[in-house]
């Protein structure tokens, strides 16, 4: 069985994306990235779950960044309709 750890871990690299960048926006501190690291400590679920999230919002955000910069390239006229589909969270519960 896989740990929290090892799951958020295969889920950044998956996306491209520092896990202590993630930590930092998810507003965990730092000494408990550092302490999971280092097998000081497990991670919680609740923590997990909060890094999970930040994963998910920083990958988005890269998504949307790109694609933006695309359309810059090719200088053709974005429709926002078309966009905003395309970028919709995965879920609206809190």
């Amino acid at each position: 069985m896989k740990s929290y750890l090892q799951i958020i871990q295969e889920e950044a690299e998956r996306c491209g994306i520092d896990l202590l960048k993630a930590f930092k926006a998810a507003s965990i501190p730092t000494s408990t990235y550092y302490r999971t690291i280092h097998g000081a400590t497990e991670l919680r679920h609740e923590t997990a779950a909060k890094v999970m999230k930040a994963i998910a919002k920083i990958h988005s955000l890269q998504q949307a960044r790109e694609y933006t910069e695309g359309l810059r390239a090719s200088g053709a006229k974005p429709n926002i309709g078309q966009i905003r589909a395309k970028f919709k969270p995965r879920s609206t519960g809190s």
